[in-house]
Parts: structure tokens; C-alpha cells; sequence
């Protein structure tokens, strides 16, 4: 049996602020919908009429919202799969940080599935939850295609990219078709690499992803196999400004309680303003907006509900709590963190039923045309950096009204859940478990 080698990246996510809040969006009226941006003023612009910018913010986001994209057929799979991934790797890891990108895991899965037959092929499919009765083959593809066409477009206020690389063995030839699929649909480019000389396979594929992550991944390997035929990267990249800054001044030290016996020293940035929250019996939600049609939505589970809340963690759990959101007048102390984390894809995806990929009966003839070729290893590394530093100046409390009242006070001072979500792609790009800030 020879090797296929499939490594998944994702870089996520350098988060910064910007200096000022125009234009406010009305979203969704689905499991995806927040008011995120209003407060007193945009009361008041709703009234008398928005900003110039802010009106033509408000245009694009509702012409995108009207507008059906192939990537949008695939949106609710996608969802499926990212919480399916997120409570295995959590029962996996129960005290640790983990942080993925789903959209990426898929992206590279789907990306596999072009060179997969027979059942390896159905269980990829499967396991994405994408039922080919219902969505034919080539929708799928031309979701994942216009997908990363969104994750590249340059005229977004975000930055965001995302692609995929085949390193092929120079002892094995790559069937032509395969490539030409790899590049139509999924962006992919392709590098002719000596495995066997194992040092220099390692520096090209992890110079490759360290570019492609603009530094974030600077070694994501520390060794491959001399055997390997071919090496699968998928990265994703995102840096965006909160549509409300957090101003540096106000960061200060506090305590966060990672469990009943530890409690770390980490730095809080705070911020008085309006946010969408949610207060239940079993967690606190606070949604937080950013520049470019993409929001973070924080769950703080209540002491002793973490399990709990990561166990049900799902599509309608998310639409449960959100229909209770409401627009309050919040003092927001949120942890300043950096955090990494690593998945072993080839153990957590045989738990989610795609497992002949990985083994001995694996079909990946579509890629070689040989039928004995596997998966030996599958990794994902994800990179989330959250601070308030931001390239513009702050200013945008002085844009709220401020009532005559006490904000309500919310501190993220435990373990945490935390989501970006993606409006235009309707993508979950990134989800994790910060247990602790300062790991």
C-alpha cells in the first residue's frame, strides 16, 4: 500500500479594529441573523436617512443577500459538518484550546473526494453530510469553486484567501485529468517534489505555507515520509477590523478561571457600548461584527455547563439562542489571547465515518490511476490571534449615544466558545474552545 499524504492548513486569524462604525446591516431572518451594528444613532440614521457610505454599505449587503451564488448550495452542508467536527474534536480534547477552520477541512475533503471511487469516495461525501441525492456532484464542486472565488475576492473590506497545493512525488505520475479538475475547481497548483529527499521535500512544503499564511504557519511540518506520493495543503486566511474598537488604553489584567483550581492572569480589553447579547440558563452570548459582511459570535458557557453546552452544540441550538438576541447597552470584557491548535484529521475524521480513506481499502485511483495508494496523514493547524490593535485610530464610542444607565457588565473570564461567520459565503470560517488565553 503506498502513501497519499493530505495535509489540511488554516490560518485564522489576526482580528483588528477599525475606527469607526457607517453603515449597519439588517441580516438574515435565519439561524444566521444579528443586529450587531444599532445602537441609538442608527436608530436615529434609520429614521432620518443613513449616512452616504453607510447607505451604500447597506445596499451591497442586502444585493448580496438577494442574490443566490453556487457556494450558497453547499452553506447548509457545510454548517452540518463544521458542528459535527466541532463536538468530536471537543469530546476528544475535553480541558484543551482547540481552534479549526471547518470551511478549510471541507474545502480539502471535497478537493480529495475529485480523485476518490467507490466507497471512499461516498464516505467523504458522507461525512460532509452532502447527500448527492440532493445535490448532484458538480454543484458540489462548483460550490467549493465559488467559495474560494469569495475567500480571494480582493474588493472585500476584509482580507481573506484561501487555496490548495498538490506536492506530487516526482516518482509517481499525477493522471492529467486530475490536475486539470484540481485546477478548474479549486484553485489548485501543483509542484513537482523529491520525497526522498526528505529535508528539502519538508523546507518546500513548509516555505509554501508559511507565504501562503504570511507567516502565521511557519513550520508546519517537522517531517514527511520518503514514501509519500502526494502531499494535499489547504490554508485559509483572515484578517479583519471589529466595526467597533476596542481602545488599547482600556486593556487591563484580570482573572480568568480556566478551571476550579487554575486561574490565570491575562489582559482584558473592555469596551462600553451597544451589542447583541443573549442571557440563558446554560450560557451567555455576545455577538461581535466586523468590517466586511462577517461577524464572531462568543458563547460563554455558565460554571459547570461546558460539557453541556459543547455536547448540544449545533445548528438549532445556534438558532435557538440567537432568536432570543437583543441589541443592549453592554460593558464587554473580552480576553486578549493568542492561541494554536493542531488536528489530527486522520483519527477525528474515522470517528465521523470517513475512515477507508485512511486505511488499506482506500480507492484514491482517480489521483494516480493505482488503486494502492492511502491517506497516511492528515493535519490541520489553525492560528488565532485576537488583540485591539488595528491600523486605524479609534474614535468610534464617541458615535454611540450613551443612555443614562448602567451598562450590563459581561465578562468572558472562563472557557469560551467562539465562531467567525462568513455573511457572503454564508460560511462558518473558523470555531474553537479558548479553555485558556495564555496557552
Amino acid at each position: 500500500m503506498r502513501v497519499l499524504l493530505l495535509v489540511g492548513v488554516a490560518l485564522l486569524i489576526t482580528l483588528v479594529f477599525a475606527d469607526h462604525r457607517k453603515g449597519h446591516r439588517k441580516q438574515d431572518k435565519d439561524d444566521h441573523d444579528d443586529k450587531d451594528s444599532h445602537d441609538h444613532s442608527d436608530h436615529h440614521n434609520h429614521k432620518h436617512g443613513h449616512h452616504k457610505k453607510g447607505e451604500h454599505h447597506d445596499k451591497k449587503h442586502h444585493h448580496h443577500h438577494n442574490e443566490s451564488l453556487p457556494c450558497h448550495k453547499i452553506a447548509d452542508y457545510n454548517s452540518k459538518f463544521a458542528f459535527d467536527l466541532f463536538r468530536q474534536i471537543a469530546l476528544d480534547h475535553p480541558a484543551e484550546n482547540i481552534v479549526f477552520s471547518p470551511v478549510s477541512i471541507s474545502t480539502a475533503l471535497a478537493f480529495l473526494s475529485l480523485g476518490a471511487k467507490a466507497q471512499t469516495r461516498s464516505q467523504i461525501f458522507e461525512g460532509l453530510h452532502l447527500n448527492t441525492s440532493e445535490i448532484s456532484e458538480q454543484e458540489i464542486h462548483e460550490g467549493f469553486h465559488s467559495l474560494l472565488d469569495l475567500l480571494n475576492d480582493v474588493d472585500r473590506e476584509l482580507q481573506l484567501s484561501g487555496g490548495n497545493a498538490l506536492f506530487i512525488s516526482k516518482e509517481h505520475k499525477i493522471l492529467q485529468t486530475f490536475l486539470d479538475e484540481a485546477k478548474k475547481l479549486y484553485h489548485s497548483e501543483a509542484f513537482s517534489t523529491d520525497f526522498k529527499n526528505t529535508e528539502e521535500a519538508k523546507n518546500q512544503i513548509n516555505s509554501y505555507v508559511e507565504k501562503n499564511t504570511h507567516g502565521k504557519i511557519a513550520e508546519l511540518l517537522d517531517s514527511v515520509d520518503q514514501d509519500a506520493i502526494l502531499v494535499l495543503i489547504n490554508y485559509i486566511y483572515f484578517k479583519a477590523k471589529w466595526q467597533n474598537p476596542f481602545d488599547e488604553k482600556s486593556t487591563t489584567e484580570g482573572d480568568f478561571h480556566v478551571n476550579e483550581d487554575t486561574t490565570v492572569k491575562v489582559p482584558f480589553m473592555i469596551r462600553t457600548g451597544y451589542y447583541n447579547v443573549a442571557f440563558h440558563d446554560d450560557a451567555t452570548l455576545v455577538s461581535l461584527p466586523y468590517k466586511g459582511d462577517a461577524k464572531a459570535l462568543f458563547i460563554l458557557p455558565k460554571e459547570g455547563k461546558l460539557a453541556e453546552v459543547e455536547h448540544k452544540f449545533n445548528k438549532e441550538a445556534i438558532y435557538t439562542w440567537r432568536k432570543t438576541m437583543s441589541n443592549e447597552f453592554v460593558q464587554l470584557h473580552l480576553p486578549k489571547f493568542s492561541v494554536s491548535g493542531t488536528v489530527n484529521l486522520k483519527d477525528t475524521l474515522s470517528k465521523l465515518g470517513i475512515k477507508d480513506a485512511f486505511s488499506d481499502s482506500a480507492d484514491l485511483s482517480g489521483i494516480t490511476g493505482e488503486a494502492n495508494i492511502k491517506i497516511s496523514r492528515g493535519i490541520h493547524k489553525a492560528v488565532l490571534n485576537v488583540n485591539e490593535h488595528g491600523t486605524e485610530a479609534a474614535g468610534a464610542t464617541a458615535l454611540e449615544a450613551t443612555p443614562m444607565m448602567l451598562p450590563v457588565r459581561i465578562e468572558v473570564n472562563r472557557p469560551f466558545i467562539v465562531s467567525i461567520y462568513d455573511f457572503k459565503s454564508e460560511s462558518i470560517l473558523f470555531t474553537g474552545r479558548i479553555a485558556n488565553p495564555k496557552k
